[in-house]
């Protein structure tokens, strides 16, 4: 391949735009390509392209295979003619889903075995494997309850943040957390306690969610009324914090009204979904609420109520904004189906690709150059992937 003379600024125009897997390819025709590819700066430029774009997403979903689950993938921006592709890296590691988490094309995965965390980055092929915590010798028993994984901009690194819950001999119950750098690739303590009942995870098996550098999940506030609330834990500070919940018109509480809250990111915002039943119309509805300015009450804004046979979850807007996607799961069965909705409530469009059922629905991803090795190591790479 003859080398390449466009002027430094001009090349770095035209590749920072292009899809992974096409920057992969290139990087293997020219050293200069494969230099410029593989420098930090073009990664994370590559990045924030895709993210302010809402580009080279896709979802990560799971089918039912002869013996165990099948991961597939699928382009978000192309569902008008979906094409499923087959996810080898993800069948090969044999690990657990629903994943952990989802963060700037990086996933985070359980083994089977429960003994690692796997991060992975799909697209470049690229894994790393994160050991388990140490166990604390003065406990008699202990557990993980729930795990979660993101990015701290201000240090630049991904961390992995665990909840574990801990007997003593007295039969005594405390939570614990632990954190994973993979810049200083050791697991340590936070020494800011968790602010709820210790004992009382809300939902041990629900997705904890990455919004705005911070990690939200749903948890018990009181553990004799078992009322609600959001906590977050920030990646950059490393301490704990409660989200405050929409206010409602009317004296109903959000706890009285909602028999079940999920979270989810959504366009870059907090997304709370409240389940309710109404007994008037004998119909369950599902009500959306975005926090459109993060951490203000007031920016809470209701979306839409809309009611579908099964359990419903939101996925991702689509790249123009004017409509987004949902799963909607029929309890015969838990067969799911993905369907595009527009922002008035009104279903544009089935998406017919039969899904397995997961509590935490699809995987929103982001292809990207990010490797899961920190320190510029040089991480696995697995297949025909190039060297």
């Amino acid at each position: 391949m003859p080398r390449i003379n466009l002027p430094y600024d001009i090349l770095v125009e035209i590749l920072y735009r292009l899809a992974v897997k096409d920057l992969l390819r290139l990087r293997c025709g020219s050293k200069d390509c494969r230099d410029l590819i593989d420098s930090p700066d073009f990664v994370k430029l590559h990045l924030s392209h895709s993210l302010k774009t809402d580009s080279h997403r896709f979802l990560i979903m799971v089918r039912n295979g002869k013996s165990k689950p099948k991961p597939f993938s699928l382009e978000l921006d192309s569902l008008e003619i979906p094409q499923i592709k087959s996810s080898d890296i993800l069948t090969d590691l044999q690990v657990k889903f629903p994943i952990i988490g989802s963060c700037n094309g990086l996933i985070a995965l359980k083994t089977n075995n429960g003994d690692a965390t796997v991060i992975c980055n799909p697209t470049t092929r690229k894994i790393r494997l994160v050991p388990k915590p140490p166990k604390n010798k003065k406990t008699e028993s202990s557990f993980p309850v729930s795990t979660g994984f993101g990015y701290d901009p201000i240090s630049d690194d991904y961390k992995l943040v665990m909840l574990i819950q801990r007997y003593n001999k007295h039969d005594e119950v405390s939570i614990s957390t632990k954190i994973y750098s993979l810049k200083s690739r050791n697991w340590r303590n936070s020494f800011h306690e968790i602010p709820c009942v210790p004992n009382l995870v809300s939902n041990a098996f629900e997705r904890i969610h990455l919004v705005n550098n911070a990690l939200h999940w749903v948890m018990v506030l009181d553990s004799d009324d078992r009322s609600k609330t959001i906590v977050a834990f920030d990646l950059t500070t490393e301490r704990y914090r409660y989200v405050p919940l929409p206010l409602l018109d009317h004296n109903t509480s959000l706890v009285e009204l909602y028999y079940a809250m999920d979270l989810k990111e959504l366009g870059g915002c907090l997304c709370m979904i409240g389940h309710r039943y109404d007994y008037s119309k004998r119909c369950l509805f599902y009500d959306m609420w975005v926090m459109k300015e993060y951490g203000l009450q007031e920016s809470w804004t209701q979306l839409f109520p809309f009611t579908m046979s099964g359990e419903v979850y939101p996925v991702a807007y689509s790249k123009c904004g004017q409509k987004f996607l949902c799963i909607s799961y029929d309890y015969n069965g838990y067969k799911g189906k993905l369907v595009w909705y527009n922002l008035k409530g009104e279903k544009t469009e089935d998406i017919e690709i039969e899904v397995r059922y997961y509590p935490t629905g699809p995987d929103v991803c982001i292809s990207s150059l990010v490797s899961p090795m920190a320190a510029g190591k040089e991480s696995k790479r697995i297949g025909n992937t190039p060297a």
